[in-house]
């Protein structure tokens, strides 16, 4: 059987399956699970509070001021949930919508420089990649920073290649970008351009971009007023804490135990790419033509002053590699159109689908393992919701990819591109993060609306769960409990509290009354 050319493929069709796969991986799902913590939690219940109190300066997290991130992302959330109300769908909808306009400006991007199927693949691989699309919804930070970001560093290409007046609009993203997470924005930028007009032999024309007064103006006039407005109200502590703390000290050394080596990011890349990372072979064995040209030269660089910075940093989290992945996608994008053999980009795709299928087989032999006896009590709560429908669902979905090895495909054809990234994205959104959602944070939500029917201030000891505030709709005292307290805790911890009434329990997280 032979499949025919991506030709059959024109800019329309490209541009409804895009948007039906970015539907599929977005917008269909923001209500399919609960808020995760801490990440999605701790946003999502500032936000609240930024609503509930009226403070648009100042973002608070438990009736307390937070200064780690700048404020755009918590402005996103507020206005959210004034137009949506205050839910799942609320909370990630900026990430979502965030994340579309991403997808669509790698695709035109590559489309206007590589081609129209080079486009068109670096924007489906991009959507459908695993760690897009589980970040990429969720109610986090990255997706907004990043979108800006990328359109920052995309309007510095085409400044570098004479369209002077990008630099202008890059400096608006730049702007936003640093009041979305600080000095991260501008030293990404700064340092891809760096060595790209090094390389370029053109040190004049970055002095220009650099030290361009309307730019800079620019860029100051999106991004310094809130700085100075909340470095107004708050005085040091908000230098201290922002700039120092979390920014200089978080670079320096790890934060609440997230460190690893310095190749930490390159198992986080295969994976975080899947099911494309099988294109990583062919990138790398293409290296040098690839450098040979001027907007391959130039994704090269930027995904490897991206991988420099975070590798050497001394806090380390899978999400802070996302600032390389659209240099990676267009990368793929121009690959995947001259491959020779389409078995050596299946088969990492095909091989991790089955690990993803059978692995909750493996749960009851790796728990007796596991030393951490919450761990330990959530892998032996979440066997029940891994039944006959999920291994049914899982080994159909793989057996369809595995299914494109015996079939003749040829060397243009983007159809097992669409295929294998559909397939990934129904089992990762309706299949697998709803299973998870359910096991890890249905327990937090359903006793948050059960503590919610009490008056008193419920306590939260062993463990910190934003998402239980911003679905009780209370703040929470975070210390040792005391005889009287309602509280909320995990299910390995009742023994040192002494005598309790059990209120609510479900997957090892309870809430009691202290007795």
């Amino acid at each position: 059987m032979k499949l025919s050319s991506s030709r059959f493929f024109n800019l329309d069709y490209r541009i409804a399956i895009l948007l039906c796969i970015a539907l599929l991986s977005l917008f269909s799902v923001l209500k399919s699970a609960p808020l995760f913590d801490e990440d999605e939690g701790f946003y999502a219940e500032a936000g609240r509070e930024m609503l509930m109190n009226g403070d648009y300066l100042t973002a608070y997290m438990n009736g307390s001021p937070q200064y780690d991130k700048p404020i755009l992302v918590y402005w996103t959330e507020c206005l959210s949930f004034y137009f949506f109300g205050l839910n799942e769908f609320a909370a990630r909808f900026p990430s979502a919508v965030a994340t579309l306009l991403w997808m669509l400006a790698i695709y035109r991007f590559t489309r206007r420089h590589a081609g129209p199927s080079a486009g068109f693949l670096a924007a489906l691989f991009f959507i459908s990649a695993i760690q897009i699309t589980i970040t990429g919804k969720a109610a986090i930070v990255d997706p907004v920073l990043d979108l800006l970001l990328t359109l920052c560093m995309f309007d510095l290409y085409d400044y570098l290649q004479r369209k002077n007046y990008r630099i202008y609009t890059a400096a608006f993203y730049a702007g936003l970008a640093f009041l979305s997470k600080g000095p991260v924005a501008v030293a990404i930028p700064f340092g891809v351009t760096l060595v790209y007009c090094l390389v370029q032999r053109r040190m004049r024309d970055w002095l220009r971009m650099v030290f361009n007064p309307a730019a800079i103006l620019i860029f100051a006039l999106v991004a310094l007023p809130w700085y100075v407005l909340e470095y107004h109200a708050r005085g040091m502590a908000f230098i201290q804490d922002f700039f120092l703390k979390n920014n200089l000290e978080r670079y320096s050394r790890s934060f609440e135990g997230h460190s690893g080596s310095i190749f930490y990011y390159l198992p986080v890349i295969v994976i975080g790419t899947l099911p494309h990372c099988g294109l990583l072979i062919p990138l790398i064995r293409r290296f040098r033509d690839l450098w040979k040209t001027e907007l391959s030269r130039y994704c090269l660089i930027w995904i490897g002053v991206v991988l420099l910075i975070f590798s050497l940093a001394g806090t380390k989290l899978p999400h802070y590699i996302l600032g390389a992945f659209p240099a990676l996608f267009v990368l793929y994008g121009c690959v995947y159109e001259k491959l020779e053999r389409f078995r050596a980009y299946l088969t990492p795709a095909v091989v991790f689908l089955w690990i993803l299928v059978v692995a909750p087989l493996v749960i009851p032999w790796v728990q007796p393992l596991v030393r951490d006896s919450f761990a330990a009590c959530m892998m032996a709560s979440g066997q029940a919701l891994f039944g006959v429908g999920y291994y049914a669902t899982g080994i159909f979905l793989a057996v369809v990819v595995t299914l494109l090895f015996f079939l003749k495909i040829s060397p243009c054809s983007v159809r097992p591109a669409v295929v294998v990234s559909i397939v990934y994205l129904v089992l990762i959104n309706v299949v697998l993060m709803p299973r998870v959602g359910e096991l890890m944070q249905s327990p937090v939500k359903e006793a948050a609306r059960v503590a919610a029917e009490f008056p008193d201030r419920v306590v939260m000891w062993g463990h910190s769960l934003p998402s239980f505030m911003f679905y009780a709709r209370k703040l929470v005292q975070m210390r040792h409990p005391v005889s009287g307290d309602l509280l909320l805790t995990k299910e390995p911890k009742l023994a040192e509290i002494g005598p309790h009434k059990i209120l609510y329990e479900k997957n090892c997280i309870v809430l009691v009354r202290v007795l």
